[in-house]
């Protein structure tokens, strides 16, 4: 029997030009974020991304040929980035990144990120942006040690009339990898380098529920050209707004999205003669990071909330406040490894695939939320997303369906970008 993902990939390698030409529009009106990586579910009958982190972690879980051939990635990105801009192509760059965390695989991502920008051929270093921790009040360096072992050095940035330098350094272009969800960086506003993807973008403002507007009109047109049901790479959200769980503000309101959601799923199972009990994941409108999330199966659910899920849906990452929540519909996960449930994780420069991995948990079900404490990452290669039909000749199914679907989410944070470009 054919799958779902090979009917997807026939549809969209029979569609591949009207794609192409469709996709060349959308980067000239709105262009994607520098990179970022999302988060998908695949639960056999659809395939959603259900997050677009656009200042990635995790390229220490790339495959080792990924982080090799990003290098070139990087390199035409930041060519066709300066073009674009009118401008040239920058020799220097500097790595802005979380200045909260001395997270040890968060540090070996750092590594990663900055063997990528010097493979591309640039001249890299490490900035920091934010208060000096302690034992860095010395020689005002601070030292960063990673899980394998791999100690980085990172330069406090001065600005000065406009031009940030780290050290002796000063970059030609710098590249966020800070979501600055702690609140809006004032500090950077002066600043007349490129900074990329751009901060005005981060979780202190950025909206989930944003996102999925632009994202569920992008899946509908592209569902329109390769001609399937639009059902299949769509995802039911409803944004909330505002709430206070603790406070009991908004429960209610949440309660009836989450009727409203769940009415809509049936009827969708049932007109596709789907066999499946349909739940909803509450979420926080901003970056949740695996906090501020509960999954739900009614709405009264809602309206029964102990202390403990209360609490755990009033602060999200740095004990900021959760005043908006998205309700969506949930989406379980079909795929596993070692009979563990399992999400792809895509990685883009642009529009274009660099890599991915698997987030598997031994304690979470296929309906259960996977970006949690206890979470292991498995490889998942470029190589590793092309896979064949039996005695067919091979075929990139995964990298046809997940890379789509992870480029429409990538498209939709551009149009997200290009809103608050216009707004500010």
């Amino acid at each position: 029997m054919t799958s779902l993902k090979e009917e997807l990939a026939r549809e969209i390698g029979s569609k591949n030009r009207e794609l192409r030409d469709w996709l060349q529009t959308q980067l000239a009106a709105a262009p994607p974020p520098f990179y970022c990586s999302v988060d998908l579910r695949d639960s056999g009958h659809k395939v959603v991304p259900v997050d677009c982190n656009l200042y990635p972690a995790g390229f220490n879980n790339l495959c080792p040929e990924d982080l090799r051939t990003a290098a070139a990635t990087l390199r035409v990105q930041m060519t066709a980035s300066a073009k674009a801009a009118g401008r040239g192509t920058p020799g220097r760059l500097l790595l802005l990144p979380e200045s909260h965390t001395h997270n040890p695989y968060y540090t070996e991502n750092l590594f990663y990120l900055l063997q990528i920008m010097n493979n591309a051929g640039f001249e890299a270093r490490l900035g920091w942006y934010g208060p000096l921790p302690p034992e860095a009040e010395k020689d005002k360096m601070v030292r960063l040690k990673s899980e394998s072992g791999k100690e980085l050095m990172a330069w406090p940035i001065e600005i000065s009339g406009g031009v940030l330098s780290a050290g002796d350094f000063v970059p030609d272009l710098i590249l966020l990898n800070n979501d600055f969800s702690i609140g809006y960086p004032h500090g950077l506003d002066p600043v007349t380098q490129p900074i990329v993807p751009s901060y005005t973008l981060g979780w202190h403002s950025r909206k989930k529920s944003d996102h999925f507007i632009h994202y569920n009109r992008l899946a509908g047109e592209f569902a329109g050209i390769v001609g399937i049901d639009p059902w299949t790479v769509q995802l039911d959200t409803e944004i909330v707004d505002p709430v206070d769980f603790n406070e009991g503000v908004g429960i209610e309101e949440t309660a009836e999205s989450v009727a409203r959601v769940l009415d809509r799923m049936r009827q969708a199972y049932s007109d596709r003669k789907l066999q499946r009990d349909p739940f909803a994941f509450v979420k926080s409108n901003r970056g949740t990071y695996g906090m501020g999330i509960v999954v739900v199966r009614s709405a009264d659910e809602l309206r029964t909330m102990n202390r403990r899920v209360k609490n755990k849906m009033s602060v999200g990452k740095n004990r900021i406040p959760i005043d908006s929540v998205v309700v969506q519909e949930g989406v379980p996960t079909a795929t596993l490894v070692d009979r563990l449930p399992a999400e792809p994780v895509i990685y883009l420069m642009g529009a274009d695939l660099v890599g991915g991995f698997l987030r598997t948990h031994s304690e979470r079900g296929t309906e259960e939320n996977l970006n949690a404490p206890g979470m292991v990452f498995r490889k998942l290669c470029m190589s590793d997303l092309q896979t064949s039909e039996e005695d067919a000749k091979p075929q990139p199914v995964l990298e046809l369906v997940y890379g789509w679907v992870a480029r429409l989410s990538a498209l939709a944070a551009g149009r997200e970008l290009q809103t608050r470009s216009m707004v500010k």
